[in-house]
């Protein structure tokens, strides 16, 4: 029995004629190949344990295979295919045939990766929100059941939740809540006063508040397979005085003349869940300190030493500091400039409405829509070693991508007038407040390709050539953003993407098509990093690379530093942040092992429960940006990545 899709006989033509030149293997890589055969679907999602192996779009948040997972995941190959055909149209209508079928067989081959691609031409991709809304107005973009404003903590929490539920619905990527705890304060001072987090009653009323909200964006809320990917920040004092200066409470009072119970109550969420990771190991939400270093210092040192001593014990906070507070992350590594953004004015529809200073102001809307992410190594093996084609090609693919960036903008556009975006037409988001991503990965593969690493006395590392290499690549992706943000009359930025599946793809695909090119080496993954995590070096080799670089990347970069035994001296863990910070690397995070026995107990530095006494059954590590089990992560990252990581 055949099943026709009936999509443009220019479309069908130029897919047949792909599959014919790259054969099927090309195409069960991208997920549309004997994924569309439901029976052969069928057999193969029964028959594995690890769903992350299955997925067409796999990522380790995803753990647990059930009949809820099974049609979440049985209709992913369709949704792709045909989201690939509507940004395929759209370039096609806005650009020309010959320009959409490019896109069409550099998203086949592997040399661009539009990500979430099976709903990108429904949804957009991330977004940081401010809570002031939610507070003032309620959950207005629910029909079905009006709900006003929360008056009281617990509805708050409540309201919250069901923001999350259903913001995660409606997007593909993270869900930042960066003033959670500002908004909450304001609703425990008005029930219970200032005293709040002083008193024994109210600090378990607290503590249970803490539990509903944690343990209910952990339930596999999005999609009915895996839990909404949620973040929460630990502002500093000065970040609280630069976002917040001129807004006040609902009651009229200031925020500003609540810093310090504010910054109390962030401690206290903070401590009440490294405690409650020794019973239950937690995903989310994923927590960073965005912290002001100035001078060779923290400006707010009892902060910082607040989020060191915390991180002794499981280093599950990232840390995000800097000299500017014109930013904050919103994702695990996606860094969202308001500057960047409130300086960007062309017309009408891409000015920022709202009350915002120079530096953000209150206005903590911002995000991305999407993130297209170019292949670097394959335009190596394209180019046949030879640099100065290889910068070609790569100006060649950025204009791609913008087009593509561009061309699902406008998509998400359509659907928010088709009334389809409810977040969008009840002002809780903006297309106005979100870049378009020019996503990179492999940027280490691609210049040893080149010629442009070596081993040296402290490891592997770029050469001098290597290093003019990245400065190359990356000047040129800023040269981009630039002529895009004129060209398109919106804002790009670039970001060294996690690439937690696409990396895996990506050489899969490279593989199969370059493996007779005379310099063709096996990955099997792409770095996420400057100087990957698998990669024999000194630990310092890490800290310039990304002190060097990662002030380039408009959208974010992460460190990230694998410790093999826990550190206990807190004067000698600061004294490393700060050597890092002082480095001029803005972004970073330390992993420890964290193993857990088959009560779900949580432990680092032994095998054995100190609870219960069970042996560790698995490890819950940072996988990408967030900390997952070993078991739920893909085969190639659980089998091959992970066994290889450095420790230092």
């Amino acid at each position: 029995m055949n099943i026709t899709f009936k999509y443009n006989p220019e479309f069908e033509r130029k897919m047949l004629e792909l599959k014919s030149k790259y054969g099927e293997t090309l195409f069960d890589i991208e997920g549309i190949g004997n994924q569309l055969d439901i029976d052969y679907f069928n057999k193969q999602f029964f028959d594995e344990n690890v769903i992350g192996d299955i997925s067409v779009d796999s990522n380790a948040n995803v753990r647990s295979k059930h009949i809820g997972t099974y049609f979440s995941e049985v209709h992913k190959p369709f949704t792709r295919l045909n989201s690939i055909y509507v940004i395929w149209k759209e370039i096609a209508k806005e650009h020309g045939l010959n320009m959409a079928n490019v896109f069409l067989e550099d998203q086949i081959k592997g040399t661009i990766y539009v990500h979430d691609l099976n709903s990108a031409s429904a949804m957009p991709y991330c977004f940081s929100f401010t809570l002031e809304r939610l507070v003032k107005d309620g959950l207005t973009f629910i029909d079905t059941i009006k709900s006003k404003p929360a008056k009281h903590a617990d509805t708050f929490i409540q309201h919250i939740i069901q923001f999350v539920m259903f913001a995660s619905n409606q997007m593909s990527g993270a869900i930042g809540l960066p003033d959670f705890f500002i908004w909450l304060w304001y609703f425990l001072k008005k029930d219970f006063g200032k005293e709040a987090l002083k008193k024994e009653e109210t600090k378990k009323r607290i503590h249970q508040l803490f539990q509903i909200f944690t343990y209910s964006i952990n339930q596999p809320i999005r999609g009915s397979q895996q839990s909404p990917y949620v973040n929460v920040s630990f502002l500093d004092r000065n970040y609280i005085k630069a976002f917040f200066e001129d807004t006040k409470y609902p009651d009229n009072t200031k925020i500003l003349d609540e810093i310090e119970y504010i910054i109390e109550l962030q401690k206290m969420y903070w401590k009440w869940i490294a405690e409650e990771r020794k019973i239950q190991m937690f995903t989310f939400p994923v927590m960073t300190a965005n912290l002001m270093f100035e001078n060779h210092d923290f400006v707010d040192k009892d902060s910082a030493l607040f989020i060191a001593k915390h991180n002794l014990m499981w280093q599950d906070t990232n840390w995000y500091v800097s000299d500017s507070i014109d930013s904050i992350s919103s994702c695990c590594r996606l860094i969202n400039s308001t500057k960047t953004l409130n300086s960007f004015n062309i017309n009408n529809e891409t000015k920022l409405k709202g009350n915002v200073n120079s530096i953000g102001g209150s206005d903590l809307n911002i995000g991305s829509f999407k993130v297209v992410t170019i292949n670097l190594p394959a335009l190596v093996y394209i180019a046949d070693g030879n640099f100065e084609t290889f910068v070609t090609l790569l100006n060649e693919k950025l204009d791609i991508i913008l087009i593509t960036l561009n061309t699902i903008r406008n998509i998400i556009k359509e659907r928010e007038q088709q009334g389809m975006l409810p977040l969008y037409t009840k002002k809780f988001m903006s297309l106005s407040r979100q870049y378009g991503t020019i996503g990179f990965t492999g940027i280490w593969e691609a210049v040893s390709l080149l010629g442009g690493t070596r081993y040296s006395f402290s490891g592997l590392n770029y050469t001098d050539g290597g290093k003019m290499m990245v400065d190359k690549i990356l000047d040129m992706i800023k040269q981009k953003i630039e002529f895009g943000n004129k060209t398109f009359g919106f804002t790009f930025n670039t970001e060294q993407v996690p690439a937690e599946q696409a990396a895996v793809k990506m050489a899969q695909k490279d593989s199969l098509l370059y493996s007779n090119k005379r310099f063709y080496y096996p990955y099997k993954i792409y770095s996420n990093q400057w100087i990957p995590l698998i990669a024999d070096t000194d630990m310092t080799n890490r800290i310039i690379a990304s002190s060097k670089w990662d002030k380039e990347i408009s959208g974010g970069a992460i460190l990230h530093i694998n410790l093999g035994s826990p550190l206990k001296d807190l004067n000698e863990y600061l004294a490393l942040v700060k050597t890092i910070a002082n480095n001029g690397v803005i972004y970073f995070a330390f992993n420890v092992i964290i193993n857990v026995c088959v009560n779900g107990h949580s432990f680092v530095g032994t095998n054995v429960c100190p609870v219960c006494g069970q042996p560790k059954i698995d490890e819950f590590v940072r996988i990408v940006g967030y900390l997952v089990p070993r078991s739920s992560f893909n085969y190639v990252r659980r089998e091959y990545e992970y066994p290889k990581r450095k420790y230092y």
